[in-house]
C-alpha cells in the first residue's frame, strides 16, 4: 500500500462525510408516509461514507503491517514500457467507450446502448470468456432497469424511431 493512496482513500473519506453533512439540509416536501427527496442523496452518502470508512481503515492496517521491518527484496524489476502502454491503452478505450455510450444513448435508447457498453467495456479490460461477454452486458442492464424503472419509477431514455419501441416492450 503506497502513502498515495492511503491519501486519496482519505479525501475520498473527507469528501463523502462533507456531502453527508451537507445533503442534511436538503429541503424535503412529503407527505405522510412518502420518502422525501433528501432521502436517497442522504442513504447513498451515508453508505460511500461508511465503505470508504472501511476502505479506509483496511488500507491504514495494511500500511501500517507493510511499514514493519522487512528483508531486503531482490532486484525487483520496476513497472515495463509494455506493461504502462497496456493500462494506458485499457484507460484511454474506457474512456472512448464512456464517450460514445453518452452520445448514442438519446438516439439508441438506454437499453441496446448500455447492452452494448457493457459489452465493450469488459472487453477493453482484458475479459475474453465468451459466456462473460454473452451474459453480462444482459444481466447488468437488466438489474440496472430492474432498480431504477420498476423500482424508483425514473424513466430513462427510449431512444427514437424502431429503438423507442424496442424500449417500450420492455419498459
Amino acid at each position: 500500500m503506497k502513502r498515495d493512496e492511503l491519501v486519496f482513500i482519505g479525501l475520498l473519506f473527507a469528501f463523502f462525510a462533507f456531502m453527508l453533512f451537507n445533503s442534511t439540509g436538503l429541503q424535503e416536501v412529503r407527505r405522510f408516509g412518502e420518502m422525501g427527496s433528501g432521502f436517497w442523496p442522504i442513504l447513498v452518502l451515508a453508505l460511500a461514507l461508511l465503505l470508504s470508512g472501511l476502505l479506509l481503515g483496511s488500507s491504514l492496517y495494511r500500511y501500517r503491517k507493510e511499514k514493519g521491518p522487512r528483508p531486503p527484496a531482490p532486484d525487483a524489476p520496476g513497472e515495463g514500457g509494455e506493461e504502462r502502454r497496456a493500462r494506458r491503452k485499457k484507460f484511454a478505450l474506457t474512456v472512448i467507450f464512456l464517450l460514445l455510450y453518452v452520445l448514442i444513448l438519446p438516439f439508441l435508447g438506454f437499453l441496446p446502448s448500455t447492452v452494448a457498453y457493457v459489452f465493450a467495456f469488459i472487453w477493453a479490460l482484458g475479459e475474453r470468456r465468451r459466456a462473460v461477454l454473452a451474459f453480462s452486458p444482459i444481466l447488468v442492464t437488466a438489474i440496472v432497469l430492474l432498480v431504477f424503472v420498476k423500482f424508483l419509477s425514473i424513466p430513462l431514455p427510449k431512444g427514437v424511431g424502431i429503438f423507442a419501441d424496442l424500449s417500450r416492450l420492455f419498459y
